[in-house]
């Protein structure tokens, strides 16, 4: 994406403390970059990741309780088989 592209109206407002700032500010000047290129291209990196999905914990609570009764059952036979 070319710096033609991009609108001056097309901001993200971040906010960091000072520290975290010059900190940042410090060592992308010293790797010969801009704020605004480094951020950018986390945006891009992230963006290209698959998104992260939510579990459904009611179907995982409804799979756990069925488990449940399945292993009840079968320790139910183990058991009938034991005292036979």
């Amino acid at each position: 994406m070319t710096k033609q592209e991009l609108s001056k109206d097309d901001r993200l407002v971040v906010r960091i403390d000072k520290q975290t700032k010059d900190a940042f500010m410090a060592r992308v000047d010293a790797e010969g970059k801009s704020a605004s290129e480094v951020i950018l291209n986390w945006v891009i990196d992230y963006l290209a990741q698959e998104p992260q999905q939510r579990p459904d914990l009611v179907k995982m609570y409804a799979d756990l309780e069925s488990l449940k009764r399945k292993v009840a059952h079968l320790e139910d036979e183990v058991t009938k088989k034991s005292a036979a």
